[in-house]
C-alpha cells in the first residue's frame, strides 16, 4: 500500500486549547486540502517552505512551526488523551508520517506562524549595537571592555560587553552592551530547562556525597566496636584491642593465677 499524498492542513493559531483530555481543536478551525507528492522523500525544510507557499508567507518575515496531534493511552480502561507535538526537523517529520500512516491513515497537520521580531520591536533598553569597523568597545573609563555571560532567566547564555572594573562597585561605571542578539523564545525556554536540570542534578550529587560520608563514618565506628568486642575488654598485653601477635599466642595463666595454684598445692 502506497503512502497517501493528500494533507489536511489547519491554520491553528489560537484554535487549539488544552483541556482535561489534552489538546482540543476548535470546531471552527479552518483547513485546506493540499497534495504533496512523495512526502516520505521530502525533507523537513522542503515541507516547511511548501506550507509557507500555501499560506503566502515570507520566510524572511515569518516563523512557521508544523504540528501534529498524537494520541496517548496511559490507562487501557480509559480513552486516549491527545498531545500536540512540534515537528522541528527531518526525524520528527518522518516520525509523524509513519505514525499518521500506520495508525490514523490521514495526514493532518496543524501550523502556527508569527512575524519575526525586528530590532525596533525589541526592548529599547536592550541594545544589540556593535561597531561596524569591528573595533572593541570601551567603557566610560575609556578601558577595553570584558566579555561576560548572562545567566538570568530572560537572557541565559547571552554574552555582553561590560566595564572591566565591574567587580569593584565603587569603580564600576555601569557600562554594558550586548554582544549576542536576543535568542528566540523557544531557545530561552529550553536553556532555562537545561539549567534547572543541571542545578537539580548537582544538588542530588551533593546529597549523595553527604550520605556516602555518613555511611563511611558509621562503618568505621562499627568496625572499631566489633574489634573491641572480639578481643575482650583487656588483654594481658595491656592493649585494647591487643595486636595480632599477642592474640595468636597460646592462652597462658597470668602471674596471679600461678600464685593461687602454688598456695593450693
Amino acid at each position: 500500500m502506497s503512502m497517501p499524498e493528500e494533507f489536511v492542513i489547519f491554520p491553528a493559531e489560537g484554535k487549539i486549547s488544552n483541556g482535561p483530555e489534552g489538546a482540543l481543536v476548535s470546531p471552527d478551525c479552518p483547513f485546506l486540502v493540499a497534495r504533496l507528492p512523495e512526502p516520505l522523500n521530502k525533507s523537513f525544510e522542503q515541507v516547511r517552505r511548501w506550507i509557507m507557499q500555501l499560506f503566502q508567507l515570507n520566510d524572511v518575515t515569518h516563523e512557521l512551526t508544523p504540528q501534529h496531534i498524537l494520541y496517548v493511552r496511559n490507562n487501557p480502561m480509559a480513552p486516549p488523551s491527545t498531545v500536540l507535538i512540534d515537528i522541528t526537523g527531518d526525524d520528527s517529520w518522518r516520525a509523524f508520517l509513519n505514525v499518521a500512516w500506520r495508525h490514523v491513515g490521514v495526514f493532518r497537520l496543524f501550523v502556527k506562524w508569527s512575524a519575526k521580531k525586528t530590532t525596533s520591536d525589541e526592548d529599547p533598553a536592550v541594545t544589540d549595537e556593535s561597531d561596524d569597523d569591528g573595533s572593541w568597545p570601551t567603557c566610560k573609563h575609556d578601558k577595553p571592555c570584558t566579555i561576560e555571560t548572562s545567566w538570568d532567566r530572560q537572557d541565559p547564555g547571552r554574552r555582553f560587553y561590560r566595564c572591566p572594573l565591574f567587580a569593584d562597585s565603587k569603580q564600576d561605571c555601569g557600562f554594558t552592551q550586548w554582544l549576542d542578539r536576543k535568542f528566540p523564545e523557544k531557545a530561552i525556554e529550553h536553556m532555562n530547562y537545561l539549567t534547572d536540570k543541571v542545578d537539580s542534578l548537582g544538588q542530588q550529587v551533593d546529597n549523595l556525597k553527604c550520605e556516602l560520608e555518613e555511611l563511611r563514618h558509621r562503618c568505621q565506628k562499627r568496625s572499631i566496636a566489633e574489634a573491641v568486642v572480639s578481643h575482650g575488654d583487656k588483654c594481658p598485653c595491656g592493649k585494647i584491642p591487643c595486636d595480632a601477635a599477642c592474640c595468636n599466642q597460646d592462652e597462658k595463666p597470668c602471674p596471679s593465677q600461678i600464685r593461687r595454684l602454688a598456695k593450693a598445692n
